[in-house]
């Protein structure tokens, strides 16, 4: 745990590193010392289908859902949104700069009891 799920329009003005900015997400949730490098699993999706407020074509988003086990306090999950907005933020300045861009972070529960894994050796 965590598993990281990054999300974004098809329209942005930047192309950035994409498995960096994995790499770099996964860096800053080691980081805070709640996660073990084996234990985060991240991906990106782009969405050539979506539709913001009106349509307008200057409209973007890039979302990035971390979903936690329960149990950690909402203190917590405030401070890794906010370790993880201004990686966004670095990823993609000329879309955020150059279009309407909603840059969000949400860290969301994974029900604990309900969980279940099974790894390989």
């Amino acid at each position: 745990m965590p598993h990281c799920i990054l999300e974004a329009s098809d329209n942005l003005l930047d192309e950035p590193d994409w498995q960096g900015l994995l790499r770099e997400i996964n860096q800053t949730l080691i980081a805070t010392g709640l996660f073990t490098a084996a234990d985060i699993k991240s991906r990106a999706l782009r969405h050539p289908l979506f539709a913001i407020g009106d349509g307008a074509a200057d409209q973007a988003f890039v979302t990035l859902n971390v979903q936690i086990l329960s149990g950690r306090t909402d203190e917590v999950k405030a401070q890794l949104s906010e370790a993880l907005l201004p990686v966004l933020a670095r990823a993609f300045p000329r879309t955020f700069a150059g279009m309407r861009c909603s840059l969000t972070v949400q860290i969301t529960d994974i029900h604990r009891p309900s969980y279940r894994r099974q790894i390989s050796t």
